[in-house]
């Protein structure tokens, strides 16, 4: 049967698998119908195929020569006896690029901060999600109308980045966090963070009426939620932090 996680969508597992054709054929055949009638997961496995050709186009042709002259040099070890041939096909875009930026990098010792997140290179990106009652869920674009009592989430594609925060500010100017929810700053991301992560958080949208503002921080470092308050009343359209990457996005709460 086909894995879905507990919001009912493909698991990241299932999907890499699905794009490296290893899922059994009754298993590929439910996870390519679920895709056909999932907008997320049909998004999630579009975005993937995208990053498997950006990573053969410009991670895997520039590093595999550096891995294999470095295994070759080794003699010894697992890489010696399974051959780069076997472990990259058996691993997902992000890990395998990850793998080969590591062993073209050379000799070292590895940290968690080491062990990081995503293929290098590509900027930060967040989506939105929205769900209506026990309705299907649906992407949330610039100017999306919303309703009270309309759940949202968050996907991000971190990049480079270690920290994530999520604020927002409604149609009063009420500023708050949404993730972390109600934290005063951001959460780390090291060590639990694939190519596109789903936060944990997921917000149920209040009464209050007209645009809201979503900013999402992806920062080098922890950024508190006081300093993006700040930032924002400094410059609403255009809030800057250093070292961050801050991105926006508005959608319109209507009425019911």
């Amino acid at each position: 049967m086909t894995a879905t996680n507990a919001r009912g969508h493909l698991s990241s597992e299932t999907i890499d698998l699905l794009l490296l054709s290893a899922l059994a054929s009754n298993e590929a055949n439910e996870a390519k119908a679920h895709i056909d009638d999932c907008s997320l997961c049909k998004q999630r496995w579009m975005e993937l195929n995208e990053d498997s050709q950006k990573f053969k186009q410009y991670v895997f042709a520039r590093t595999l020569p550096a891995v294999e002259a470095r295994l070759n040099a080794s003699k010894q070890g697992f890489f010696e006896r399974f051959k780069l041939r076997f472990v990259l096909p058996a691993l997902g875009v992000a890990t395998a690029a990850a793998l080969a930026l590591t062993f073209a990098a050379g000799p070292g010792t590895q940290t968690e901060d080491d062990i990081y997140i995503g293929v290098k290179g590509l900027e930060p990106t967040f989506e939105v999600f929205a769900q209506r009652q026990q309705g299907a869920s649906f992407a949330v674009k610039a100017g999306t109308p919303l309703k009270p009592k309309d759940r949202i989430r968050f996907i991000v594609s971190p990049g480079q980045a270690k920290y994530v925060l999520v604020a927002s500010v409604d149609g009063k100017g009420t500023f708050s966090v949404y993730h972390p929810f109600g934290s005063t700053e951001s959460e780390k991301l090291v060590g639990k963070v694939p190519r596109r992560l789903e936060l944990g958080s997921t917000v149920e949208l209040d009464e209050t009426m007209g645009t809201e503002k979503l900013v999402v921080v992806l920062s080098e470092n922890p950024v508190k939620a006081e300093a993006l308050k700040a930032a924002l009343s400094e410059s609403p359209t255009a809030p800057k932090l250093d070292g961050a990457k801050v991105l926006t996005q508005e959608f319109v709460k209507v009425a019911p």
